[in-house]
């Protein structure tokens, strides 16, 4: 009895062995990460919009005709949501009065660094960012 318990024992130590040398497999499907952040005609230009996404939420700012930034909305100082404010085009922190412009630099308040930009697309009149 106490044979067939250590053999069954060690095959188990043996499988958990195995399983921590063994390559880890992608967690990441083909498509994953894409956020739709809805259509282009229905942002105006110099206009934002907050796109809940999980952890990482992302701040869709259509600069220009053509050109639309996708942002993280997590302040790089406590990780605090951010907010547009659409009177003045900027991006704020409610939580220590930080201060963003419309691409993500710092304007103002405790933020060391700007907010990390996120690869935008515009597929068919539809926004899509490729968020984390």
């Amino acid at each position: 009895m106490i044979r067939g318990f250590l053999s069954l024992w060690g095959l188990g130590a043996a499988g958990v062995g195995i399983s921590f040398l063994k390559a880890p497999e992608s967690d990441r499907r083909p498509g994953e990460g894409l956020v739709r952040c809805g259509t282009l005609s229905s942002l105006p230009v110099g206009d934002a919009r907050l796109i809940r996404h999980g952890a990482e939420p992302v701040l869709v700012v259509r600069v220009s005709d053509t050109e639309v930034l996708g942002l993280s909305a997590v302040c790089t100082h406590m990780k605090c949501i951010l907010t547009w404010d659409q009177p003045t085009g900027t991006i704020l922190c409610p939580c220590h009065a930080g201060v963003f412009d419309r691409t993500g630099n710092v304007l103002s308040g405790p933020p060391p660094r700007a907010l990390s930009r996120l690869p935008v697309e515009i597929r068919a009149d539809e926004i899509v960012v490729r968020a984390s």
